[in-house]
């Protein structure tokens, strides 16, 4: 997740709640969600035995297309696959 959008979110949490806790734990706690949160969307979405044609068509409708083309083709590519092997995605 870019800078950009791990600062905005932690804004709006500031916003929303009033919190004694460092902004260091909350990045890293909003990084684990993330990570979760992508795990799910590969294991319920990504069906292995599609070309790679049928999965770029499968939009979540919860998705813009591009973040799903872009997620699809780093899920197919060998870092993809490395890193889900060794259970770091």
């Amino acid at each position: 997740m870019p800078d950009s959008n791990k600062n905005q979110a932690l804004n709006n949490i500031k916003k929303r709640f009033a919190s004694e806790v460092s902004d260091n734990h909350v990045k890293k706690a909003l990084a684990n969600k993330w990570r979760d949160h992508k795990s799910t969307l590969r294991k319920e979405y990504f069906k292995k035995n599609l070309s790679l044609k049928e999965k770029l068509q499968n939009v979540l409708t919860r998705m813009l297309r591009y973040q799903w083309e872009d997620a699809v083709k780093f899920w197919n590519s060998k870092k993809g696959e490395t890193l889900r092997t060794s259970k770091l995605l």
